[in-house]
């Protein structure tokens, strides 16, 4: 029997040291935490692990929040990961099928903001990913709580808000639109600007007009032809989380 060493000169050594231990299977989580929930690749970048962070929080505030959290969960739910919406504004089905969402695999929940919590917790045993709107700022014990189920759910949450906790953060806002020219014209794009503290500065370029060219376009083409594949007469699954 033999004693084995690890010497913990950087992460990166100790990772491959512990990764050639056999049995030893979380060694990468140890420092990158869970995979990421996939992305369209123009958002890959915005994320620090490019991708929707799991076991953790991730807040999106400005005026294109909501558009910018389908946006990101589109291609997990292509992927047959569950997302639910919870207490968002609504919803139109040609917005979320522009973003590239599969309906069969998204669902919008109402809840009493009373009862929004126990909805949420409840909504973690199942969901992959959850896209929030708190009534109102929750308090320090609610957001360890939140934080600690959505971490042994390994799921992924994005706050519309500021959320204390939240491991990243994202402001996005419109920088500029295209195809209006002395005041005449048919708005063909929006340039989204998001800022993350740490991967810094993006420019996306929203399509307005289905097929307009676009160097950055969300969703992917891949995503476009999801959604084309589609039922001609998609619907918003809604539930009522006061029943």
């Amino acid at each position: 029997m033999s004693v084995h060493h690890a010497v913990a000169a950087d992460p990166q050594t100790l990772r491959e040291q512990l990764s050639r231990l056999p049995g030893v299977t979380t060694a990468r989580e140890l420092f990158t935490g869970p995979e990421p929930l996939p992305v369209d690749g123009m958002l890959a970048p915005v994320f620090t692990r490019g991708g929707l962070p799991r076991g953790e929080i991730l807040s999106v505030t400005g005026t294109l929040a909501l558009s910018f959290a389908c946006a990101a969960a589109a291609k997990s739910t292509r992927e047959q990961h569950w997302c639910a919406a919870v207490d968002t504004p609504e919803l139109a089905v040609a917005g979320l099928a522009e973003l590239g969402i599969d309906l069969e695999h998204f669902v919008h929940v109402r809840t009493p903001p009373a009862d929004w919590q126990r909805v949420v917790s409840i909504l973690l045993e199942t969901f992959d990913l959850l896209i929030i709107a708190p009534p109102a700022a929750p308090s320090p014990q609610e957001r360890q709580r939140l934080a600690a189920k959505v971490r042994e759910r390994r799921a992924s949450l994005i706050a519309l808000g500021p959320m204390p906790g939240s491991s990243e953060s994202c402001e996005v806002s419109v920088a500029g639109w295209d195809g209006l020219h002395a005041g005449t014209g048919r708005l063909r794009a929006c340039t989204v600007r998001v800022r993350h503290p740490r991967t810094g500065e993006h420019l996306l370029t929203w399509p307005l007009t289905p097929g307009a060219p676009s160097v950055q376009q969300l969703p992917t083409a891949s995503g476009a032809e999801a959604v084309a594949s589609r039922p001609a007469h998609p619907q918003i699954q809604v539930i009522d989380g006061a029943g």
